[in-house]
């Protein structure tokens, strides 16, 4: 064979492995690439399941239910008591009995099923919540419902406590009479004063000694509350809604009860006001009117904010350190950002400590303001 073409051979032999060993690389590369980008995927992936289960915690840890997480796997099953258009009256002990006769509860709604709903029923991945489709709900059956909640039942709690400790102090009086107060009687008789002496009697004047009382037990009330919150085992009473929008809605219906005509005529007659404003263009009298429910619906709004913005920082501080571990795949992250989240975390707690007794000081002080608003009259300036 001639020596042109064995070099025509050689670089055709050349050429071809080149092209394989390039077509091989090139599969090899694009193979190693699609891996890494599907553990990229799944990186992302796990990364947001981690974030959605603490979130779900965070919300789980806020939020009313009918379980209380003790500690752990150690949770209260609190029972089932509706009144249902249905069947009546319903008591169900747990969830597999109130499933059995008809009924579910799922993020702390209670349904009526259709016939053989409760069959196709599962649960979902937030802490086991029943999962219930539109078409298995029983639509024409009304429920009214009257069981106790891990709040209701908190609530109960703390307002025994109070009894036991305000019978306590009032039998101590009873006894030692005007004698110096000792053990818990000297706790509490500086704050009795103080409510009476600084809150009550500077806004309510000569009513002050009737709303005593009541500005005591929702001062005590809510601290305790904001107390127990913040301890171990117990839930965040303070930090729903609906219990400082029911504090707020007494502090309106005192406030109104006891308002007087001068402070009627204020609202609906603004004394010192151009007539057009009041009579041609009511202006006045609107603005005058919505300030009757904003005045409660803030007193609701901040107390809920402070308690729950406070329980949310530390829950999130917390929880940085399970999402920067990426459910204990990255150690070293967890490992990394736990220093700053536990010295944050008491940094804010202590916080919390300072306006958990904060908050209920100015709930009592803007009812005493407001009632006190209301009783005022021409009269008591002469």
């Amino acid at each position: 064979m001639r020596k042109g073409n064995w070099l025509l051979l050689s670089f055709l032999l050349v050429f071809f492995n080149l092209s394989f060993a390039q077509d091989h690389h090139d599969e090899t590369t694009s193979h190693e690439e699609e891996t890494h980008v599907e553990e990229a995927t799944e990186e992302v992936s796990e990364a947001d399941a981690n974030k959605a289960e603490v979130k779900a915690q965070i919300l789980h840890h806020i939020m009313d239910s009918h379980d209380w997480e003790i500690v752990g796997s150690v949770v209260l099953k609190l029972p089932w008591f509706f009144h249902s258009s249905r069947d009546g009256f319903v008591f169900a002990a747990n969830e597999e009995a109130l499933m059995e006769k008809g009924y579910a509860a799922s993020h702390g709604h209670l349904y009526a099923l259709k016939e053989g709903a409760a069959e196709h029923l599962h649960h979902g991945e937030g802490h086991g919540e029943m999962h219930i489709e539109d078409d298995m709900i029983d639509e024409e059956a009304s429920m009214f419902d009257l069981s106790l909640t891990k709040t209701s039942l908190q609530m109960i709690l703390i307002m025994t406590l109070l009894l036991i400790v305000f019978i306590s102090v009032a039998n101590s009086y009873k006894k030692r009479g005007v004698a110096a107060p000792k053990g818990f009687q000297s706790l509490m008789e500086p704050i009795i004063l103080f409510i009476r002496d600084d809150v009550a009697r500077p806004y309510l004047h000569h009513k002050a000694a009737a709303f005593t009382p009541y500005l005591l037990t929702l001062f005590f009330f809510i601290w305790f509350a904001n107390l127990f919150g913040l301890m171990p085992f117990n839930s965040n009473i303070a930090g729903n809604i609906s219990v400082t929008a029911s504090l707020a809605v007494l502090t309106f219906i005192l406030t109104q009860v006891n308002g007087t005509k001068d402070y009627w005529k204020h609202i609906f007659n603004t004394p010192g006001v151009p007539w057009w404003l009041k009579f041609g263009i009511p202006l006045m009298p609107i603005v005058e009117f919505i300030s009757l429910f904003t005045k409660p619906f803030a007193l609701a709004v901040r107390l809920f904010a402070n308690i729950t913005a406070g329980h949310f920082m530390v829950l999130g501080l917390v929880s940085l350190i399970f999402i920067m571990g990426n459910g204990g795949t990255n150690p070293a992250g967890a490992w990394g950002i736990m220093p700053l989240s536990v010295l944050f975390s008491i940094v804010i707690f202590m916080l919390e400590m300072i306006v958990a007794l904060i908050q209920p000081y100015i709930f009592t002080l803007l009812t005493a303001v407001f009632i006190g608003m209301a009783m005022e009259s021409h009269d008591d300036h002469h």
